[in-house]
């Protein structure tokens, strides 16, 4: 919860898209509209209860009626949303979702990526996106952080990281200096 707090406090969102979610409804307790993916069953599942909306009603930290929608399948292979339909895109341990998602990202939104499956660092290195903030973590405490962007992604091995080596790896590389979470501004 505090880390989608501390998202929008900083950054105007009322629209998110969590692709790769699994079963994770706190994205809906902070923005009003949220839409979720997953091709995981129990998921689907998860979201057909109408007993989680109820759950989003008791928690949402915002006044109107929350909008939740959720879509089971591969988010990579696309779903049924309108192009450019949201402000912040969530990126948690669910691969290239900066890649794959991108399309239903509004210009001038942002990507919350970590860097778990390697997506902060596809992210890094698409010029349709820029780092502008990072976001560290200390035990239940967020901390936002606009400085010194210029002293993360600088891997530990003298490696040249492209698209292809990060999706062939499909995890994150090791870099000097790392966040918790990082946040991207689509800029193309």
């Amino acid at each position: 919860m505090g880390l989608f707090a501390l998202m929008a406090e900083h950054y105007p969102t009322h629209s998110a898209l969590y692709a790769g979610s699994f079963t994770h409804v706190t994205p809906a307790f902070v923005f009003p509209n949220t839409c979720f993916v997953d091709m995981d069953k129990r998921a689907a599942r998860f979201f057909a209860d109408p007993a989680v909306l109820d759950l989003v009603r008791d928690h949402k930290t915002y006044t109107e009626e929350p909008v939740v929608h959720f879509h089971h399948g591969d988010y990579a292979k696309g779903f049924e949303e309108d192009e450019e339909a949201f402000d912040l895109l969530i990126s948690q341990y669910a691969g290239f979702v900066s890649q794959g998602c991108k399309g239903y990202l509004k210009r001038d939104g942002y990507l919350l990526a970590n860097n778990s499956h390697g997506d902060a660092g596809m992210a890094f290195i698409d010029p349709d996106y820029q780092l502008v903030a990072v976001i560290n973590r200390r035990g239940e405490k967020f901390s936002l952080s606009e400085k010194d962007l210029d002293a993360y992604f600088i891997p530990k091995k003298d490696i040249e990281i492209t698209r292809e080596y990060l999706e062939s790896i499909g995890r994150g590389v090791g870099y000097t200096k790392s966040a918790f979470s990082y946040v991207f501004k689509r800029v193309a």
